[in-house]
């Protein structure tokens, strides 16, 4: 009898080394891994993928049977990470139901826990996967992603926020950065030719950021950018820099997230200064759009 390909989130964690050792010897067993983990487990195949990339999360699961989906460690590792820990979880339950639908995979099992809500029960299922459900719920601390450690190699950030009645996915990216250019006027300026988008502070002639939007890899409800130039992006970098806009399932919320940005500031500098402007930046974001009622056009013309 052929054995079935099983999926684990990770095996680092009490959760995934119990199925490992439940199921190595009756199913063929993978596993997400994070690229510095080293191979030390018999009867397991790691798969150092990232699970904030679709794309590669859709490379991890071709011919997978299986997917148990469950928290794991590796979702946190080598990052400054701000966001809460749900959203996260949430974001990477999203990809894998995604990925799950367009390679094949017949079922996922999700692992309950005390913790979350049935949002992560939903998102895994929305896309017409099988989803099973575990019968007892397995106690899970709360969790903050904001974690102290010397090891920083790169900056995740995600907020999850209300949808506002009629507007698109599309609408909410290009809007951010036109509104950018409103909410600190004279201090933050933002010029948008096509698809590229330039963010000046003050009156300095070179750009901070550049954002260019990614037209082949984005869809009517994922709209990524790529950080590609700017004073304050690392100048060589081992990852594509990402800031992602993606509708939820329920279509009332969305997600706004910034992947794998790697700063020129020194980290100390970076955490007391451009850290926290980004996080109230979107936290004031999602307010604005609340206030304002009319829909923005979808691609807004060079604005200088």
């Amino acid at each position: 009898m052929t054995k079935k390909n099983v999926m684990l989130m990770g095996i680092h964690g009490r959760i995934g080394e119990h199925l490992y050792l439940e199921l190595k010897d009756s199913v063929n067993l993978f596993s997400f891994s994070s690229p510095n983990q080293d191979d030390v487990f018999e009867d397991i195949t790691l798969i150092k993928k990232d699970l904030f990339i679709l794309p590669e999360v859709e490379e991890a699961l071709q011919d997978m049977n299986v997917v148990i989906f469950f928290e794991d460690p590796i979702m946190r590792l080598n990052r400054l990470t701000q966001g809460k820990f749900n959203d996260m979880y949430l974001l990477i339950a999203d990809n894998i139901a995604r990925a799950s639908k367009n390679t094949g995979v017949e079922q996922i099992i999700y692992i309950a826990d005390e913790l979350s809500d049935g949002s992560i029960l939903s998102v895994l299922g929305a896309y017409g996967t099988a989803v099973k459900k575990t019968a007892t719920p397995i106690r899970r601390y709360g969790k903050n992603l904001t974690y102290k450690t010397k090891d920083y190699n790169s900056v995740r950030s995600v907020q999850r926020a209300q949808t506002p009645p009629g507007w698109t996915v599309e609408n909410i990216a290009w809007y951010y950065f036109g509104w950018l250019d409103e909410i600190v006027y004279g201090l933050v300026n933002t010029e948008i030719k096509n698809n590229t988008v330039c963010i000046y502070v003050l009156d300095k002639p070179k750009p901070v950021l550049i954002f260019k939007y990614n037209e082949e890899i984005s869809d009517e409800d994922i709209v990524i950018f790529e950080i590609t130039g700017g004073s304050l992006k690392k100048g060589s970098t081992s990852k594509t820099q990402r800031f992602e806009f993606r509708k939820l399932p329920s279509g009332d919320e969305f997600i706004m997230a910034l992947h794998d940005f790697e700063p020129a500031l020194p980290w100390p500098v970076f955490k007391m200064t451009q850290a926290p402007i980004h996080s109230l930046v979107s936290r004031i974001y999602q307010v604005e759009m609340i206030i304002n009622k009319d829909v923005p056009e979808h691609r807004p013309h060079n604005n200088k």
